[in-house]
Parts: C-alpha cells; structure tokens; sequence
C-alpha cells in the first residue's frame, strides 16, 4: 500500500530553493532578510539552518498577509494599512 506524503491541497512551501539560499548566505548577501556574514569566515551549519527557517517562515508570513489582503480586497473592503502590517 502506498501512501501520499504530500498535502493535499496547496503543495509544499518552497518560495525559494535551499540550494540558492544557502549560496547567497555564504556569500554574504542576507538572502530573504537574514543576517549577512562575513564570507571569509563563513558560519556553522547551526546558523545557517536557523537562518533557512527562518527565512521560509518570513516568506510563508508574507505569503498569508497576501492572500488575506487579496481575500479583503475582492470583498470591497481597504487593503490592509501600515499599522495592520505592523511595519510602523
């Protein structure tokens, strides 16, 4: 018997690719808002899964604001205001 192990509805959460990440973070880029290091020293494994976490739950974040905001929007209500993100 075999069963599937990927959600039903919606996929899996991948809005950008680990590989890529973990490029850009060891170059020292901050890819996805994380914290830029310093590309000759580099950063333990640790820092950079916290780091790839972190980002995703950023990314998934923004991803459900989108969508209520979309949601509110094609109800007639206002799009969502800086103090509603909370970015203020």
């Amino acid at each position: 018997m075999v069963t599937a192990v990927r959600p039903e509805r919606g996929g899996f959460l991948r809005p950008f690719g680990t590989a890529w990440f973990i490029v850009e973070f060891l170059k020292g880029n901050g890819p996805e808002d994380s914290k830029r290091i310093d590309p000759a020293e580099g950063a333990p494994m640790t820092d950079i899964h916290y780091e790839y976490k972190s980002a995703l739950h950023r990314a998934h974040a923004r991803d459900a604001v989108e969508r209520q905001e979309a949601a509110r929007i094609r109800r007639g209500l206002p799009a969502f205001t800086e103090e509603e993100y909370g970015l203020c």
